[in-house]
């Protein structure tokens, strides 16, 4: 069994959104005040939820199984205080969400056996930053479902 939790968060870190840098793995930010928008893996609470199903006899190296699980990211559009009131940037911020929703959910880079559903409805609000600066912007929360063996 080898799950591809990798190879998604890859080709989430590779797509391409007109005006937003989408981060992978290796380059979670840590410090300073990030230049947004931006979306990047959640450092803390990444992968949640994770669950594995048997659907077939045998043992972990051969029988079918579904493994699901959450990967959750962070979307800052704008920090606050930077002379915005936040619903003067509020259709630009929508417009980007939506275009990253749209980019993920066309993915279909995998040989097959993994599915990405966006989960939960965003909330857009104030969002920190690794650092704790605060930004307008949201979180999004990606099921992930793969077929093993």
């Amino acid at each position: 069994m080898a799950l591809q939790i990798v190879e998604v968060t890859n080709s989430i870190g590779a797509l391409q959104v007109s005006g937003v840098r989408i981060l992978d793995l290796d380059e979670i930010p840590s410090s300073g005040v990030l230049r947004a928008p931006v979306l990047f893996p959640e450092p803390l609470g990444f992968i949640t939820d994770f669950e594995l199903e048997r659907n077939s006899f045998g043992g972990g190296g051969v029988a079918l199984q579904t493994a699901r699980y959450n990967l959750n990211y962070t979307f800052l559009f704008a920090p606050i205080g930077a002379g915005r009131t936040g619903l003067d940037v509020y259709d630009e911020m929508v417009t980007k969400a939506a275009a990253i929703l749209d980019a993920v959910i066309a993915i279909n880079t995998f040989s097959g056996g993994v599915d990405i559903v966006p989960l939960s409805p965003l909330e857009f609000g104030p969002v920190p930053d690794p650092a704790g600066n605060q930004f307008l912007g949201c979180r999004f929360v990606f099921r992930v479902t793969e077929f093993v063996n």
